[in-house]
């Protein structure tokens, strides 16, 4: 799959204040956002990347290992500082990191605060981000420098193999023998069983992950290494769908849900060592951890990690500079540009484009509040805020082009499309017209004098939200008065999960999907455990069920399309043209990626601590 996206112009940051129509709020907005850089937003000349001809080749570093490899020179181990266009290829050491790695040290990286450690009562990237050190799940996605950054391939976890019947049925899963719980209580190094499946499945089907396992109509252990699925429907992408989220706990846990909130205990990597609220974490090595890499050697190489609570974009970028923080996500081309100039001796910077589903770029709607059930209303907000305008201001024009620029939907855009979409795809309510948008407010009963009063609540995308989002509909639409408060990771999660917000919050989803079933039928089925924003939609639902159930490609992709035109047509949420990923770290740390679909080591990518290692002169490591 290729992208059109790279052709597209550039604009720099000077174009941009130019180019804003978003007045004196918009503006305000932009400054902040806009990190620095050169006048004409210059980068470095980009280094090899996965580029060729102006596309983007998603196999560009999809290779294997050499089995019968030997130990790279020194001056191969990293990869070469610079700003690559396209994911990042390995190093001549990460090529085969079983016999290049080296153990040690303590990697120093961020993540976003946990409300708690519970999984099944709050699907969230800040549980997930501690889940992913230490715990296992079934089945798991392939992460690194090796895996196509643009496709989830899924390996064996817990489960050495697994089995699917003809029909799609029934699925036997085959279960490591040897892995151990933590040496703590309450598990205290016990080993592993196939009841701590099943009593974490039964959890999860009566909380968070109900539409996971829903088709789950009986389970069956035939001994302490095996677990059969029944379904009550074909699904073929069952093992893929439990890669994505679903942490394994022990029996102990599932027992007792007061400890469940306050402790992480797995059969992972790592241990956790310390948890303190809006500060940090920190793992370290678990010495009982049953896995090892393809010479033998046990995993993971690290001695742990410490995690950091930071928000203040300013503080990460200066942290990063002085080896505080060990990854950055730069805002925009001349933020990875300046920032390169500063760290141009370690920094490996890498600029490709989103292809997951939505995360958290928009707000959503409050269906129960009857004035949201006019479908007018919603679709009039968002027909009022100029998304070209935000790309521009936030995004440094990452997405212009003459239809307009994409605003990434829930369903990811490979699924759907052969190359990266535009606005034309978002449908009509997606294009900036705020005439039409007034009439259809005033028709639903609104004026200048008596607008429609809410507040959006966020922590996700809140200088967005609160300088260039709320500003500017409320610049467009006299007919709304929209008031943005700003509030912590907890209290947005909770917000969301326990649906008690009133009229319009800013977008939280959850956990990627490695499937396209797991971005669709929880988030908008009337009965989906995520339906956050208590959609009850009878055609959609109808559409969710049969998605499902289809297995012909061709046939299910048509639904597919057929959802996303009813989901982008009543626009229950309103999502956000997103600027490209530049993701950035130092290249001391090996083995180190960030992944289109399944995201950033503070959201769901911290699976590949595991395989991490740091290089000789790291930050920390005396060798």
């Amino acid at each position: 799959m290729t992208s059109s996206y790279w052709s597209r112009q550039r604009v720099s940051r000077r174009g941009v204040l130019r180019g804003t129509g978003l007045g004196v709020a918009g503006l305000a907005g932009a400054a902040l956002i806009g990190c620095g850089g050169g006048d004409d937003g210059a980068a470095p000349e980009a280094t090899q990347g996965g580029l060729a001809g102006g596309q983007l080749t998603a196999t560009a570093i999809s290779t294997e290992a050499d089995a019968n490899a030997t130990a790279v020179a020194a001056d191969q181990v990293r990869v070469a500082p610079g700003l690559y266009d396209g994911p990042v290829p390995p190093s001549a050491a990460e090529l085969n990191a079983s016999v290049n790695a080296k153990t040690g040290g303590m990697a120093k990286l961020r993540y976003l605060d946990p409300p708690r450690m519970d999984l099944s009562r709050t699907l969230s990237c800040t549980i997930y981000n501690t889940l992913a050190h230490t715990s296992n799940k079934l089945t798991r996605g392939v992460v690194g420098p090796l895996a196509d950054p643009f496709r989830v391939d899924i390996e064996g976890d817990l489960a050495e193999s697994w089995e699917v019947s003809e029909d799609g049925k029934k699925h036997t899963f085959n279960l490591r023998k040897g892995a151990k719980f933590h040496n703590k209580a309450p598990v205290n190094g016990r080993e592993f069983t196939a009841e701590d499946v099943t009593k974490t499945v039964e959890m999860y089907s009566g909380g968070s992950q109900k539409d996971v396992f829903s088709p789950v109509e009986s389970m069956e252990t035939p001994d302490d290494y095996t677990v059969v699925f029944n379904l009550n429907q074909p699904l073929t992408d069952f093992p893929t769908i439990v890669a994505a989220w679903s942490f394994i706990y022990p029996k102990e846990l599932v027992d007792d849900e007061e400890k469940r909130q306050e402790v992480a205990i797995g059969t992972g990597p790592f241990i956790q060592d310390q948890w303190i609220q809006k500060e940090k974490s920190v793992v370290v090595k678990n010495p009982d951890y049953w896995e090892k890499d393809a010479a033998g050697n046990p995993l993971p190489y690290l001695d742990g990690v410490e995690l950091y609570v930071q928000s203040d974009t300013n503080a990460v970028r200066a942290g990063f500079s002085t080896d505080n923080y060990w990854d950055y996500n730069s805002r925009d081309g001349e933020d990875h540009a300046a920032l390169f100039q500063e760290n141009s001796d370690t920094m490996v910077g890498s600029t490709f484009p989103r292809s997951r589903g939505a995360n958290v770029n928009g707000f959503q709607f409050q269906m129960k509040n009857p004035i949201f059930q006019d479908d007018r209303v919603r679709q009039a907000i968002s027909l009022a805020f100029d998304r070209n305008e935000y790309d521009l201001a936030r995004n440094g024009g990452d997405g212009q082009n003459p239809e307009g620029p994409y605003s990434t939907s829930p369903m990811p855009w490979p699924y759907l499309f052969d190359s990266f979409p535009t606005a034309k795809a978002n449908g009509p309510w997606y294009q900036f017209n705020a005439a039409e948008a007034s009439k259809m407010m005033q028709a639903a009963g609104y004026t200048a004098d008596n607008p429609l009063v809410a507040e959006m609540p966020s922590y996700y995308f809140r200088t967005e939200l609160a300088q260039l989002v709320v500003p500017g509909i409320n610049q467009s639409l006299p007919e709304v008065d929209i008031t943005f408060r700003e509030v912590d990771n907890p209290t947005h999660v909770t917000l969301m999960s326990d649906r008690n917000f009133d009229t319009m919050i800013g977008f939280l989803w959850g956990p990627p999907g490695y499937s396209m079933d797991q971005w669709i039928f929880p988030f908008y089925h009337s009965e989906g455990s995520l339906n956050y924003g208590s959609i009850v939609d009878p055609d959609l639902d109808d559409l969710l069920v049969k998605q499902r159930a289809e297995s012909n490609a061709d046939a299910q992709k048509d639904l597919w399309m057929q959802i996303s035109d009813r989901i982008h047509d009543k626009v229950y949420q309103a999502w956000f043209p997103e600027p490209l990923i530049r993701a950035a770290w130092h290249n001391y740390l090996l083995n180190y990626r960030q992944h289109g679909l399944m995201g950033t080591y503070q959201c769901y990518q911290s699976d590949v601590s595991r395989i991490m290692w740091i290089d000789d002169g790291g930050p920390g490591v005396n060798r």
